[in-house]
């Protein structure tokens, strides 16, 4: 009895002694990433698309420009000859429609019937000239000869009446549907050929496809660009808001979310803090692109990019590398702190 008693008391020491239960490890409160400044909607390089001498260029670095607006245009003498050409053919062409639509005018119409009279008139003198030859060439009176010169002549006269009288008809009848189809098909064609002529002419003029800063000019007045090396004139960003491209670690991921608030800093502006917002998250992961100054930073980690909106004001120039922090977002089953995971 006394040996079990002894044995009781050293297994309850030992159970007094054992270490207690581990408690989970909270995570922390915040996502760290590397990131890069952007323009609102990325940077757009402005290539020119056809190649060329540039003539002029009418903007400079940190100027603001309108979508839309011309920004420089190359030497396009030889594209505006085109146009100009294949406009005035579709003129012409459009006339010649309108001619065979509308028909002939009353003018010409009383001028066809006039000289369709005037031919009949000729024409029955002449019939009546060889009716009389032939009664006197019947009496012996006249020769042979002069009796076929008057057939001959009637024959003629009849002949310039009943064309006379078909031209008169053809201007009353006006044109042939075929021949309103042709034409139509053949302006078709030249409007389309003047359309094209446009567009190359426009391709010469380079314009801003969005509203926002020129962040870079290139090209100047007096260099030739080619399509076989496209060689960007300038670079635009909307300034108006600033975005900023991170990189989280796929250990981070499930820990963002949409709308999350994000603080960036940078050594470049020390003691400053700039606010802003998950707006986008990839759904696609990478590795990692945007590098920091570390040495021990694992550069082909897999990582998903987030873009963050900066709150109005913040005054990072683009390109600039920042450091981010994330407010994290509630981890694990209902119920747990945020920034916790239950074990």
């Amino acid at each position: 009895m006394k040996f079990w008693s002894f044995a009781l008391v050293v297994a309850f020491s030992a159970c007094s002694n054992a270490p207690p239960p581990a408690s989970p490890v909270p995570l922390s409160t915040s996502v760290h990433a590397n990131g890069v400044v952007e323009p609102a909607g990325e940077e757009r390089l402005i290539i020119p698309q056809v190649t060329g001498r540039v003539e002029q260029v009418l903007v400079d670095e940190g100027d603001r420009v309108e979508s839309g607006q011309l920004l420089a245009e190359l030497e396009n003498a030889e594209q505006g000859a085109q146009l100009m050409a294949a406009q005035a053919d579709v003129q012409r062409l459009e006339a010649e429609l309108a001619r065979l639509q509308n028909g002939a005018r009353p003018e010409e119409i009383r001028a066809a019937r006039a000289a369709s009279d005037e031919a009949g008139a000729i024409a029955q003198q002449a019939q009546a000239e060889r009716v009389r030859r032939q009664h006197l060439a019947e009496k012996k009176l006249i020769s042979q000869e002069l009796l076929e010169d008057a057939r001959t002549r009637a024959a003629t006269a009849e002949a310039a009446s009943e064309r006379s009288k078909a031209q008169l008809d053809l201007l009353l009848a006006g044109a042939r549907h075929e021949d309103i189809a042709a034409a139509q098909a053949t302006l078709a064609a030249a409007r389309a050929q003047a359309q094209r002529a446009d567009a190359e002419l426009e391709k010469t003029r380079i314009r801003a496809p969005i509203a926002g800063v020129v962040l870079k000019r290139v090209l100047n007045a007096g260099e030739t660009v080619t399509a076989l090396a496209p060689q960007p004139l300038a670079t635009l960003g909307n300034l108006d808001r600033l975005h900023v491209r991170a990189e989280i670690n796929e250990l981070d991921i499930s820990r963002v979310a949409m709308g999350a608030h994000a603080t960036v800093t940078s050594d470049a502006f020390p003691g400053k803090e700039f606010a802003g917002r998950v707006i986008r998250i990839a759904r696609r992961m990478g590795t990692r692109t945007i590098l920091s100054d570390d040495p021990a930073q694992r550069r082909d980690a897999k990582t998903l990019e987030i873009m963050i909106e900066l709150d109005p004001g913040a005054p990072l120039p683009i390109g600039l590398r920042v450091d981010v922090q994330i407010v994290a977002g509630v981890v694990g089953p209902p119920g747990l702190e945020p920034g916790t995971k239950g074990l």
